[in-house]
């Protein structure tokens, strides 16, 4: 019998946090050490989000194959790609170890494996069962609430991962959203990919007033993405293109 999609959608968040947390747990009794645990636990978790866009045939709904989709989903991912620039802004990036280059792999690693599993497989499947408005909703608070295994994979204290579950959630929001009226989840990979790099690397947050405004118009943008008029070509409920007359984090 088939899960039902809220349910289904819950089920590979939940699997996704215990493939990490297991492999983890080998990695470290293999020997791996420090940074280059979450480096192997990425790469774990990305080939599980590959193996599930490959088995329910979503590369080409999900427009990862797509290269361009149109002018109007490049000028919707600006104000998504100047809030990932905007929290270099204060003092700039920190090459902390091992290195630029080795953080933006992690990290576009994890770009990668939270857009496939978010944005194409959960949401894809939600949308079978729920409205527009729901799907998106329900897929970023799942995205949200994988956050919280902080809890057992970091030392953090609890109201900054509550904090940064609720960030998430909002920012599932505008990407969710995205991906729904556009189709195009590629180009959200390098922007979330983005984000995580100039959040962590940045040696001073931006204050906490800029955050909140940050967060206000992610909510925004998203309601307009869900609210703009489709195409009269596209059928309810599909997503499509914005009609030419008329944004941690992961």
């Amino acid at each position: 019998m088939r899960l039902h999609p809220l349910a289904d959608a819950t089920g590979i968040t939940a699997l996704r946090f215990l493939i990490m947390l297991g492999t983890l747990e080998l990695a470290g009794a293999a020997g791996i050490r420090g940074w280059y645990l979450g480096l192997v636990a990425n790469i774990a978790v990305t080939i599980f989000a590959v193996v599930l866009v490959t088995r329910r045939k979503l590369w080409r709904v999900t427009g990862a194959t797509t290269l361009w989709r149109s002018w109007w989903a490049l000028v919707a991912l600006v104000p998504l790609g100047l809030e990932a620039l905007s929290w270099a802004l204060p003092a700039g990036l920190v090459a902390e170890s091992p290195g630029f280059l080795l953080w933006g792999v992690t990290l576009l690693l994890v770009g990668v494996n939270e857009e496939l599993i978010s944005r194409g497989v959960i949401l894809s499947r939600l949308q079978s069962a729920y409205r527009p408005v729901l799907a998106v909703i329900f897929t970023a608070v799942l995205f949200g609430l994988q956050h919280l295994s902080a809890f057992a994979l970091t030392s953090r204290e609890a109201g900054d991962i509550l904090g940064n579950v609720a960030l998430s959630g909002i920012y599932g929001f505008a990407l969710a959203a995205f991906q729904w009226r556009f189709r195009w989840i590629w180009p959200l990979i390098l922007v979330h990919g983005l984000a995580d790099l100039t959040t962590l690397l940045a040696p001073e947050p931006l204050p906490d007033a800029v955050i909140g405004v940050a967060q206000v118009l992610m909510l925004g943008l998203g309601a307009i993405f869900l609210a703009w008029p489709l195409r009269p070509a596209a059928a309810p409920g599909q997503p499509a293109d914005l009609h030419p007359a008329r944004q941690t984090r992961g």
